[in-house]
């Protein structure tokens, strides 16, 4: 039997240069970097890998290569969401074709689907085109439809593959524990994202783990380790450390300075977005940026 999903699956972000081509050197350093990090698990492309903007051979190409670089050292969980079912079940062939242990995706972003009825079609679709375990990923409007717990419960029921969900409709606490109190064995388990920053509630209301958006994966699997052993006022220390930084990066051009976190660890050469999202971090930017990495730098395992 396969041992359930549990811990901190670091999402990868995508890195670009200045001239918005994908650098694939980067990509791969940094599918190791995650690995090395003490992470429970992978996750690209998805919402923090900012997707939208990936064209559907490079999620091809950046799904062989994920798998090929982290090797079987934690799960690799690949994202299949796109505009249409179709496109979707493509890349979910695709993703269990060349070895991913999961998928995850969202009903079609843009264009809604009608009913209960289209989306657990959806997601039957996509589970038989994988044939690989399927993270529901439940967030809020625009990019996600906010389905009902109940209704997430069911399909976990109604079809077989369908095992986890990503919750991130707000209050997320509140979201998780209500799914698990109406969810039977056919869940095997909920996640969380919104970058940890409530790690610690959501692990005592009974999360399986979280999905960061990658820049202190060692950190946050730092924390999770913490609170797996019951170590909670040393997980809050840690958190508390990590928030400073979290706070820090939040003020800056969106995206930039997380990756900039990855250019001063060593992981990215540019600090860049697509097409245009490339707003440059000022002085100021990079003086709070060094001091809120060097109170969480005495967790960097790597």
């Amino acid at each position: 039997m396969t041992r359930p999903f549990r811990g901190i699956f670091a999402i990868a972000q995508t890195p670009f240069d200045g001239d918005s081509n994908l650098l694939w050197d980067d990509f791969e350093r940094e599918c190791d970097f995650i690995a090395r990090s003490g992470a429970h698990g992978f996750v690209w492309p998805v919402m923090a890998s900012e997707f939208t903007v990936v064209s559907y051979p490079e999620r091809m190409e950046g799904v062989r290569r994920a798998v090929d670089v982290v090797a079987g050292r934690i799960p690799v969980v690949i994202g299949v969401a796109d505009t249409t079912q179709d496109a979707a079940v493509r890349l979910a062939a695709e993703a269990g074709r060349v070895g991913a242990d999961a998928v995850i995706t969202m009903p079609p972003w843009h264009t809604k689907m009608a009913d209960n009825d289209a989306i657990l079609a959806y997601y039957r679709a996509v589970a038989e085109a994988a044939g690989v375990p399927v993270f529901i990923q439940n967030c809020d409007p625009p990019l996600g439809s906010a389905l009902a717990a109940r209704f997430l419960a069911d399909l976990c029921r109604e079809i077989p593959l369908v095992q986890y969900v990503k919750e991130e409709k707000h209050p997320i606490g509140h979201s998780v524990s209500e799914l698990i109190a109406l969810a039977d064995d056919s869940l095997k388990g909920v996640f969380s994202g919104a970058s940890c920053y409530w790690l610690i509630s959501e692990h005592k209301r009974g999360a399986a783990g979280n999905m960061p958006g990658c820049f202190i994966p060692d950190v946050d699997a730092r924390i999770w380790d913490l609170l797996e052993e019951g170590k909670v006022t040393e997980a809050r220390e840690a958190h508390k450390a990590k928030m400073v930084l979290e706070y820090a990066v939040r003020g800056m051009p969106p995206r930039m300075g997380k990756k900039m976190v990855l250019v001063r660890r060593g992981v990215f050469s540019h600090a860049a977005g697509r097409y245009g999202a490339n707003t440059p971090l000022d002085e100021t930017d990079l003086a709070e940026l060094e001091y809120a990495m060097g109170c969480v730098a005495p967790y960097f395992a790597v």
